[in-house]
């Protein structure tokens, strides 16, 4: 891995490791619930047409895979945004000192942001089967605005480690 021209390595801490089991079972919770829904669509659809045969325009439960393709590419973009190559900030100063807990940050922060953005597309899936069961008229919920709050504090958090880890300058050193 590299930033600009510094190699860096991949450092797996714990937290990564549980963040990481976290988004693979929201990602299986988002895939069982789906599937469900289309089992669930499935028997209602049967048994409309069992007791009416003349009902057209049934509802069809496979754009809910969409979901799936989502969530899926959720994950994908944090994982290539984790193993591609950085450019060199322009705003800080990072050199061979502050390369790897740099790079460490810029990963951990990428894992954590994973987890409200599988949140708000689960919460997605569940509002339009809400709707199409005709059992939820609203579009959004307090748990979007929750979502978008938990990735503004870890953005503010993993902005400030950045700031915490520059260079000083000899000035700052004597002041201290």
């Amino acid at each position: 891995m590299k930033i600009g021209t510094l190699k860096v390595k991949r450092n797996y801490t714990v937290l990564q490791m549980v963040l990481d089991a976290v988004a693979v079972i929201i990602f299986i919770a988002t895939v069982q619930c789906v599937l469900s829904f289309g089992d669930f669509i499935n028997s209602m659809n049967s048994l409309i047409t069992s007791t009416n045969s003349e009902i057209d325009g049934l509802v069809v439960w496979q754009w809910n895979i969409i979901w799936i393709v989502i969530s899926a590419a959720v994950i994908a973009v944090s994982l290539l945004m984790i193993y591609l190559p950085r450019k060199m900030p322009k705003k800080y100063i990072v050199n061979e000192t502050n390369a790897q807990k740099y790079s460490d940050i810029v990963i951990t922060s990428i894992t954590c942001l994973r987890i409200p953005a599988l949140l708000a597309v689960f919460e997605g899936m569940c509002i339009h089967q809400n709707i199409m069961r005709a059992a939820y008229d609203r579009l959004i919920t307090p748990q979007f605005f929750f979502d978008l709050i938990l990735a503004g504090i870890i953005i503010y958090f993993a902005v400030d480690r950045v700031k915490r880890i520059q260079p000083q300058s000899e000035t700052e050193k004597e002041k201290q």
